[in-house]
């Protein structure tokens, strides 16, 4: 175990390289890594935990495994340390193990791995191996969903301040505290569905169902289908908000009468000023900005449940 860049020799015949942030889940990411590694390596076995400092050294750590042929790279830590390592593993012959550790955890619950970290770590000793879809954000891959609009205030405010709650609680807060200044945007969205212009809510584009902890913003979404999902919620008053936020945890805002769910292989999005776009929860770029998808373009160990 070690908190120091890796050296070649030390990983060079590794079966695994566990990259854990230690802060993630208030330090629980640290206790629960601690626990798989020794769960990992009683099975049989060989890897090196190493733990990131600052943002940036997920994907740099992964790189480093990556190069030194490791066939396993496990992420612990919340959706802002697996996007690092995503980004480092698309279309690569390594495959992503996750051990969730952080305030979301929705791609570890869309490949039903389970929260426990011997459980988790079962998933990587004899879960099935997928080839899952990631979504492309200008130069940047995600692996679950792009927000821009109301849900990318409520990141960027999960992302700034000290929550006193985890999961999707986080969430809860943060979007009630965003909701009373917010203010709808115009944008034009083009995609394989056509165009769309106006005021919007929110959109959400995403190869996964949730985000925020289990908010279930593209019921439809599959993580290996080919297409993108996207949700375009319009302009509605913040009474409409209220009443219809509740059902987004089992998707029944989709039936309301504002809401489009469409697919699409790529979406242009466009505004009058720019706007900034959340993906897996961290800050990518602002608009104008191009979303396609990435078939295929993930090794990830899972379960045999398909999402």
């Amino acid at each position: 175990m070690s908190n120091r860049r890796m050296k070649p020799s030390h990983i060079h015949q590794s079966d695994f390289l566990l990259i854990v942030n230690p802060t993630a889940g208030k330090g629980r990411a640290r206790l629960r890594a601690g626990e798989a590694y020794r769960h990992l390596t009683a099975a049989g076995l060989s890897g090196e935990m190493v733990f990131t400092r600052r943002r940036g050294d997920g994907a740099r750590l992964a790189a480093e495994g990556l190069a030194q042929g490791v066939p396993r790279i496990i992420a612990c830590g919340g959706d802002g340390t697996i996007h690092e390592v995503v980004n480092v593993l698309a279309y690569s012959e390594a495959i992503l193990g996750i051990l969730p550790g952080g305030k979301g955890n929705d791609l570890a619950r869309a490949l039903g791995i389970p929260h426990h970290p011997i459980a988790a770590a079962g998933v990587i000793l004899s879960g099935t191996v997928r080839t899952i879809d990631l979504g492309r954000l200008n130069d940047r891959y995600f692996s679950t969903i792009a927000a821009l609009g109301f849900d990318a205030e409520v990141s960027r405010q999960v992302n700034e301040m000290q929550m006193p709650f985890a999961g999707v609680g986080t969430y809860l807060y943060a979007a009630l505290k965003t909701l009373w200044h917010y203010q709808c945007p115009h944008i034009r969205l083009t995609g394989d569905f056509g165009r769309f212009e106006g005021d919007i809510f929110l959109t959400a584009t995403g190869n996964s169902s949730s985000y925020g902890g289990g908010l279930q913003i593209l019921p439809p979404a599959s993580l290996d289908d080919g297409v993108l999902d996207v949700c375009i919620i319009k302009a509605v008053p913040r009474r409409t908000i209220l009443r219809m936020f509740p059902t987004v945890f089992w998707g029944g805002h989709t039936a309301h009468p504002a809401v489009t769910i469409t697919q699409t292989r790529h979406l242009s999005v466009e505004s009058p000023t720019p706007l900034w776009f959340f993906a897996d929860g961290e800050p990518i770029c602002s608009t104008p900005a191009s979303i396609e998808v990435a078939a295929g373009a993930l090794r990830v160990f899972a379960t045999s449940r398909r999402g």
